[in-house]
């Protein structure tokens, strides 16, 4: 294999010790400098600030399924055509209940005129004004 000549010469520029160094990864992040798996997980995963709407739909009296499904609603991970094009799908996006507009968890939960007239039955049945500015209003 040939190497080009700018890149030989990069390679004898560099001094190498002639003393043995102790060999670990330096990680600028770190107090000691020293790179451990936790530190890059933490580093890596995306911090969430905590919810404190979340002891309000994990309840034994609410199915599991119901929680999860607001859980995934209030963090963006419903499997909607919104989402699937946010990862590079190529999709043509329109929403089933109503044909107005591109299919999203905020408009077919809040926005489509399908679950408007959803909410305002419910909340006329239950004596209460929703709020569907956004998700996490339903709680409140």
């Amino acid at each position: 294999m040939r190497v080009a000549p700018r890149v030989a010469a990069r390679l004898d520029s560099i001094a190498l010790p002639r003393i043995h160094l102790p060999n670990f990864l330096a990680w600028s992040h770190a107090a000691d400098d020293k790179l451990t798996a936790k530190q890059a997980f933490n580093f890596l995963r995306l911090f969430a600030p905590p919810m404190s709407w979340a002891s309000s739909i994990w309840k034994n009296c609410i199915p599991p399924s119901h929680s999860f499904i607001f859980w995934r609603l209030a963090h963006g991970k419903m499997p909607t055509n919104e989402n699937l094009r946010s990862r590079g799908c190529v999709i043509v996006s329109i929403c089933n209940l109503c044909l107005k507009s591109i299919e999203s968890s905020e408009h077919l939960f809040l926005r489509c005129d399908f679950s408007a007239a959803l909410w305002n039955w419910l909340g006329l049945n239950l004596n209460l004004a929703m709020d569907l500015s956004f998700i996490q209003a339903l709680l409140l």
